[in-house]
C-alpha cells in the first residue's frame, strides 16, 4: 500500500528509520513487514524494499529507478511487473499492494 501523508509521517517517525537507513523515505509497504522505500542517498532516488527489521541497507531489495516506471506498466502488467521480473516487486507479497487514501 502507498501510504497518506499523516501514516507516512507517523511511519518514519515511530520506526527509526533514519538511523538505519540514511536518506530513507518510507512511503507504504505490503501492510506487514515489506516497506516500500524512496533511497535518497542517490542523486534520483530509486524505490526499494525493506524488511522492518533490517539493520543497513544491505538488506534493500532493488524495485524500480522511480515510482513512476511500475505505475505506467500497471494498467498491463499489474504488480507483478513484466516478463522480465524487474517491475515492481516487494521481497515478499507483492499482491496486497494498493494506493492508499489520504484521511
Amino acid at each position: 500500500m502507498i501510504d497518506g501523508l499523516t501514516e507516512l509521517i507517523d511511519l518514519d517517525e515511530a520506526g527509526g528509520f533514519q538511523e538505519r537507513f540514511p536518506g530513507v523515505v518510507v512511503i507504504g509497504g505490503d501492510g506487514s513487514r515489506e516497506l516500500l522505500v524512496y533511497d535518497f542517498r542517490q542523486d534520483t532516488p530509486p524505490l526499494a524494499g525493506l524488511d522492518v527489521s533490517a539493520e543497513n541497507w544491505s538488506s534493500a531489495i532493488h524495485q524500480a529507478p522511480s515510482l513512476s516506471a511500475p505505475l505506467e506498466q500497471f494498467p498491463r502488467t499489474g504488480w507483478k511487473g513484466d516478463e522480465s521480473g524487474s517491475l515492481p516487486r516487494l521481497a515478499t507479497a507483492p499482491t496486497g499492494m494498493s494506493v492508499g487514501a489520504e484521511k
